[in-house]
């Protein structure tokens, strides 16, 4: 259990820390266009679901290779 819950905090702060910086970084350098704030958030959003599905694919690999090292007696 260890483990899920180090991983688990650890997504939460990279969440918060990506979506802080993704607003510092869009109010900071689109300070009054609206448009283009939006059209970026939904850039960014978009990126951030890819980040989260790759990421979860990434664990999902890890686990099964995790798994048959287990099985084949080795660690």
């Amino acid at each position: 259990m260890g483990r899920v819950f180090d991983f688990a905090k650890r997504r939460i702060a990279g969440y918060i820390v990506f979506w802080i910086l993704v607003l510092l970084f869009v109010g900071f350098f689109y300070n009054g266009n609206q448009p283009a704030q939006a059209a970026w958030l939904f850039v960014l959003f978009l990126a951030f679901i890819g980040s989260l599905l790759y990421t979860r694919r990434m664990k999902r690999r890890q686990r099964a290779r995790r798994q048959a090292a287990e099985q084949s007696g080795g660690r």
